[in-house]
């Protein structure tokens, strides 16, 4: 058994992912990958409405560092 699926992508999305891999190593599949770990950590903290809203442009994202208490 494999651990690899086929999927289909927009091709801006492959773009994107070809001009991010211009500044780092990384391979076009290893970034596409990332960016679904960080939308998962993030669709995590955010309700449907806030999803919505930042998918429409209507939210910018802050991030918060943790306090070490």
């Amino acid at each position: 058994m494999t651990d690899k699926q086929t999927i289909e992508l927009s091709d801006d999305l492959i773009t994107e992912a070809n001009a991010y891999l211009e500044r780092l190593p990384k391979t076009p599949e290893q970034v596409i990958e990332h960016w679904a770990q960080l939308g998962q950590k993030l669709a995590e903290e955010m309700t449907e409405i806030q999803t919505m809203q930042f998918l429409l442009g209507n939210f910018d994202i802050k991030l918060i560092e943790k306090s070490s208490d």
